[in-house]
């Protein structure tokens, strides 16, 4: 598989992980219901449990919901995707801010871990970092 075609594998779980972040967002906010139509019922999130994550320790970052915090993270990267993908960045670079979201993911999943929860978005979510990790790794 040529590099390019990482770039838009990565681009197209971006935009995934966005609309994870999206959906765990609206539904937090009571905007939307957590059975939403186009979200795979494998993903969706439960009743109680997935809500309850935001408030704990583990549920934020500098006050803010995680989840708002992917809403800014993914289009980001899609950006980043297309400028080293163009070649007008070096490719090394966007291993910084994906090894960091990794990085807060292993944390997360500690924290899902430590209070018995089950998230589907949130492992789906996660599941998204991971391979977007091994994607950028072997576009180096």
């Amino acid at each position: 598989m040529n590099p390019n075609s990482h770039f838009i594998l990565m681009a197209l779980l971006a935009v995934a992980g966005w609309a994870f972040s999206f959906y765990f967002l609206r539904v937090l906010d009571g905007k939307m219901n957590p059975s939403a139509w186009w979200i795979p019922t494998v993903f969706r999130m439960s009743e109680g449990g997935c809500q309850i994550l935001v408030e704990t320790t583990y549920g934020r970052i500098l006050g803010k919901p995680n989840a708002f915090w992917g809403n800014l993270y993914y289009p980001f990267m899609l950006i980043i995707f297309g400028l080293s993908g163009a070649e007008l960045i070096d490719r090394s670079l966007l291993l910084i801010p994906v090894l960091f979201a990794m990085i807060l993911s292993l944390y997360l999943l500690w924290g899902l871990y430590r209070l018995r929860t089950l998230c589907p978005a949130c492992f789906a979510t996660h599941t998204v970092n991971f391979l977007i990790l091994i994607l950028a790794w072997r576009t180096l």
